[in-house]
């Protein structure tokens, strides 16, 4: 997982993706390894269990030295495709405001952007997406 760390400049990320994550949302999450079994891409997401028709994504990442190859949006499709077959018509997922690439990718990818003040507590905003599949 120190890939991971490595993806963000050395931020410390890992503590982000805990081993509950892999045990228990093994069907609308994946991971893509090259052809050297080495980490290229991941999406973390789940259905929730308050609004079944909403699914959620908790993390992605791609290898930086493979942006930009269109990985990123193939793997945002199969879990599309995945929570919608499961009965999702919305996707909804969160960055930090100082994440401009995401906030570009996501608006891209034809999510709607608000900004939720305060959300992970005070002083700490967050940017909502959300987009409807269904």
């Amino acid at each position: 997982m120190d890939v991971i760390n490595n993806w963000w400049g050395g931020r410390q990320m890992t503590h982000l993706l805990p081993r509950l994550f892999f045990e228990h949302f093994q069907s609308t999450s994946f991971i893509v390894e090259d052809e050297n079994n080495r980490l290229s891409a991941f999406l973390i997401g789940f259905v929730s269990q308050t609004h079944p028709n909403v699914a959620y994504i908790h993390f992605v990442g791609v290898n930086p030295e493979i942006r930009n190859k269109g990985l990123a949006r193939e793997i945002y499709n199969l879990f599309f495709s995945k929570v919608r077959n499961l009965g999702c018509d919305t996707v909804k997922c969160i960055t930090s405001p100082v994440n401009e690439g995401s906030v570009a990718y996501h608006k891209s990818m034809g999510f709607s952007v608000i900004l939720g003040t305060d959300y992970a507590g005070k002083g700490q905003d967050r940017i909502l997406f959300s987009k409807k599949i269904g």
